[in-house]
C-alpha cells in the first residue's frame, strides 16, 4: 500500500510521482532487476532504476513497480550516490527481513 504520494519536478522538467511502497513476505526477493548507479572510475553517478519486472515475483504480482521507476530509497537507506553493487546488497538485505520500503519516483507520463 502507497504510504506517500506526491508530485515532484524531474529532469527537464518533468513532472514526477513519488511514493512509498511497502511489501511484506519478500525473503525471496523482490523479483527485479535494477540498473545505473554511481560509478568510481568516472565519477558519473546514475540513480537506480528498475530495469525489469520479473514474471512471477513479488513485484509482479503486487503490480505497483514498473519498468523505469527510479528507487530513491529502501528501507529509508538513501541510494542517492549508490554503486549498483551496493543497491543490489541494500535490496537482498531488506528482503532477508521480511519487510521492504522502496521510496520511488516515477514519470508522469510513464503511469
Amino acid at each position: 500500500m502507497s504510504l506517500l504520494s506526491r508530485s515532484a519536478m524531474g529532469p527537464h522538467g518533468t513532472s514526477r510521482s513519488v511514493q512509498r511502497l511497502e511489501f511484506c513476505n519478500c525473503k525471496k526477493g523482490l523479483g527485479v532487476k535494477v540498473i545505473g548507479g554511481y560509478r568510481d572510475l568516472t565519477g558519473e553517478e546514475f540513480g537506480i532504476y528498475v530495469k525489469r519486472v520479473i514474471a512471477g515475483g513479488l513485484a509482479a504480482q503486487d503490480g505497483r513497480l514498473k519498468s523505469g521507476d527510479l528507487i530513491l530509497d529502501v528501507n529509508n537507506i538513501s541510494l542517492m550516490d549508490a554503486t549498483n553493487e551496493r543497491a543490489v546488497e541494500n535490496l537482498r538485505m531488506a528482503s532477508l527481513s521480511n519487510h521492504m520500503t522502496l521510496l520511488i519516483a516515477r514519470d508522469e507520463e510513464s503511469r
